[in-house]
């Protein structure tokens, strides 16, 4: 339970960081010395994870995380990833 609560906060600075949060310092360049511009720019989150993840269990999760914008990127094995895609857009049943 300890490394879960580390990671959720770790997730929260991540969303919550802007780059108006740090000093402006002269490789920023001029563009990003205005206030207002520096608060628009944010941490960009990779989520990464391999394709057993999606057959344990955690295709909901996953499924969440985008559904809600939490990540801005994904990073995924090979393994089934067509599979993986499908069963998050819509529900799929097994034939005979």
């Amino acid at each position: 339970g300890t490394n879960l609560g580390k990671a959720v906060e770790r997730i929260n600075e991540m969303r919550r960081w802007r780059l108006s949060d740090e000093p402006w310092v002269e490789a920023d360049g001029e563009e990003l010395r205005d206030p207002a511009a520096r608060a628009k720019v944010k941490a960009t989150i990779f989520f990464s994870y391999t394709s057993n993840m999606i057959s344990s269990g955690n295709r909901e999760v996953i499924r969440f995380l985008c559904q809600h914008k939490m990540v801005d990127l994904i990073v995924t094995t090979g393994g089934g990833i067509e599979e993986d895609f499908l069963k998050c857009a819509a529900p799929h049943y097994m034939g005979d």
